[in-house]
């Protein structure tokens, strides 16, 4: 099951798109959330460069006298500033994300950058929560803090010491979305993958659906070949170049068969007229015999070229009447037919002659290799069911897929009594799809024994 559905080019179309964008928004997601760190990174140096230098500049204008109460507001801001400081001894070593902030300050503003033990940094006014379900905030989250060394411009040593980053929220716990857009949003996407999926294939449908068209009836009316994308009116003219090719080689096939069976008339009517002088009784009916066989067989080959190589004309036929006409005709003759059709008319278009032949072919070999034939006829949907079958052997398995073939005989001989001439079964077959419909064999299931023929036709 699974097998044939990953089969289908939809399914398959369908899921390369969604593994495709599926892959390509991890990776934007991954790129998306670098560049973000690293603009948030950028900006959180950007915010701690101006903050050192608003504090620095606003100390310069400040008289010496009036600093000490500039220190004082700075402190109640969250900051620490301390005048006439000593550089940090104890400064630790700058981590690999500072390296920008460093860059920034030093030498610019700053004589030194370091960094401190977050319990010697002033507090902040409100300091923020742990995260949620998270516990106590990690280390490697409450951020640094910044030592600051530098000298005013009159050489008054300052030491600024301020927090830094700790703002962002846990790695692998993006903020919160709303699951109901996030699921809109993916049944949207896989709706419109699907719709795509379908157009996409919806060309191959039409040319598989047109195939099996080609095969049951030759003469199946061609593709359009002005609609669709360029791809798709090649590959139509393509087909119906196909099938004309087929046709005309079909046709080639029955003139050449016609020709050679009509042109064998003439000797064969030429001999029938010399056998009326032959003195023997006996020889002269046996000689009239294979005569009679050989012109049967004629005929029968110019029958068969004749459905090759034309079209038949159609009319409304009722298939029960035709049906109770044929199992008349052969009860006359001594042959009764176990027949089961319906009460009511069942009409198709069709050619009566042609269907007439194609009973008669089939329920003939029913009676002279088996026993016991019968029909029966029903209606199914749009389509009509006719199931001949018999109690005799039977055809062995491995012939059954062949026995419809041309000139194809469970026998070697040629005699009407056994072989016949092998085109019986292929004129049958034949005639029903010059109908658009089908025609099977099969035995059927032990312990019982005889052949099944089973036809389809469709309700015009």
């Amino acid at each position: 099951m699974l097998k044939n559905l990953l089969g289908a080019m939809s399914v398959r179309i369908f899921l390369i798109t969604v593994i495709g964008i599926l892959l390509t928004a991890t990776v934007v997601n991954m790129l998306g959330e670098r560049d973000s760190r690293v603009n948030e990174s950028r900006l959180r140096d950007q915010f701690a460069f101006d903050r050192v230098e608003s504090m620095i500049r606003i100390l310069e204008i400040t008289v010496p006298e009036k600093r000490q109460e500039i220190q004082q507001v700075f402190n109640r801001m969250g900051s620490s500033l301390k005048l006439h400081a000593r550089p940090p001894q104890n400064a630790e070593s700058l981590p690999a994300e500072l390296a920008n902030l460093n860059t920034l300050l030093v030498p610019e503003i700053a004589d030194q950058l370091g960094i401190l033990a977050l319990d010697q940094c002033a507090p902040r006014n409100r300091p923020p929560p742990p995260p949620s379900g998270f516990g106590p905030t990690p280390p490697h989250l409450q951020g640094y803090c910044l030592a600051v060394y530098t000298h005013l411009q009159d050489e008054t040593p300052v030491l600024i010491q301020l927090r830094y980053g700790g703002h962002r929220p846990p790695p692998g716990h993006p903020p919160e979305r709303n699951p109901l857009a996030f699921l809109l949003a993916l049944l949207g996407l896989i709706s419109i993958i699907w719709v795509v999926a379908s157009v996409a294939t919806q060309p191959l449908r039409k040319l598989a659906n047109a195939a099996l068209q080609l095969a049951r009836n030759i003469e199946h009316p061609p593709l359009p070949e002005n609609q669709g994308s360029t791809e798709v009116r090649h590959a139509a003219k393509a087909f119906n170049e196909m099938q004309r090719s087929i046709l005309n080689h079909v046709q080639e096939r029955g003139f050449i068969l016609g020709a050679i069976a009509h042109d064998l008339q003439t000797p064969l009517t030429r001999l029938r007229l010399r056998l009326e002088k032959v003195k023997d009784a006996e020889l002269k009916q046996s000689l009239v015999n294979d005569l009679t066989a050989t012109q049967e067989m004629v005929r029968e080959g110019l029958d068969f070229a004749r459905l090759c190589s034309e079209s038949i004309d159609k009319n409304r036929v009722d298939l029960t009447a035709l049906a109770n006409a044929v199992c008349d005709d052969f009860e006359e003759a001594g042959y009764p037919i176990n027949k089961t059709l319906p009460a009511e008319a069942i009409t198709i278009m069709g050619s009566a002659h042609l269907l007439t032949r194609c009973l008669n072919n089939l329920l003939n070999n029913a009676i002279h290799y088996a026993k016991s034939p019968a029909l029966a006829i029903h209606r199914e949907d749009t389509r009509v069911i006719c199931i001949i079958s018999d109690e005799g052997p039977g055809i062995p398995q491995q012939e059954l897929a062949t026995v419809l073939e041309p000139f194809r005989r469970l026998e070697d001989s040629r005699s009407r009594h056994t072989g016949g001439t092998g085109l019986g079964l292929s004129i049958a077959r034949m005639i029903v799809e010059k109908h658009g419909g089908s025609m099977t064999l099969s035995n059927k299931p032990a312990p019982a024994s005889g052949l099944v023929i089973h036809i389809e036709l469709p309700l015009n």
